[in-house]
C-alpha cells in the first residue's frame, strides 16, 4: 500500500474511532449501519477493491447530508480523498489547498523527495511558507 493511502485508511479509522465514542455517549447519534458501513469502507481500501472509491463517496455523502452533527468527526482530507460528490462540502479556500497540496506531492515525489502530506498541509493552512 502507497503512503498515501495508508495515511487516509489511518484517518478514517481515526473516524471510527471518534464515532465509536460519541456512540457511547448517545447511542441515538451514531447507529451501527454508520460504523459498519465505514468499517466496509475501511476494508475495501484495504483490499484495493475497485468499490473502495465509490463506498466511501456514498458513505461521506450520506453522513454528511443526513447526520450534519457528525461532519466534525471528519477530517476534510477524506473528502479530497474520495472526490465526487464529497467536493460539495469543501469550500472553495479548502479546493486551492488540496490541489496545492498535490501539486507539491507531485514536485517531490517527482523529484524523489520525501513529502509529509499531513505537514504540508498545515503549513498550507496556517500559510506559512512550504518546508523544505
Amino acid at each position: 500500500m502507497n503512503d498515501r493511502l495508508n495515511l487516509h485508511i489511518n484517518m478514517l479509522e481515526s473516524v471510527k474511532s471518534r464515532l465509536e465514542n460519541a456512540g457511547k455517549q448517545a447511542e441515538e447519534l451514531v447507529s451501527e449501519e454508520i460504523l459498519h458501513q465505514l468499517g466496509q469502507v475501511i476494508d475495501q481500501l484495504r483490499e484495493h477493491s475497485d468499490s473502495a472509491y465509490d463506498s466511501g463517496q456514498d458513505w461521506l455523502a450520506a453522513l454528511f447530508t443526513h447526520h450534519p452533527q457528525l461532519a466534525p468527526a471528519v477530517n476534510r482530507d477524506l473528502l479530497w480523498f474520495f472526490g465526487g460528490e464529497c467536493l460539495h462540502f469543501l469550500t472553495d479556500a479548502e479546493i486551492d489547498q488540496f490541489q496545492q497540496l498535490d501539486e507539491l506531492e507531485a514536485l517531490a515525489n517527482a523529484q524523489g523527495e520525501p513529502f509529509d502530506r499531513a505537514l504540508t498541509l498545515q503549513t498550507l493552512k496556517t500559510g506559512d511558507q512550504q518546508p523544505s
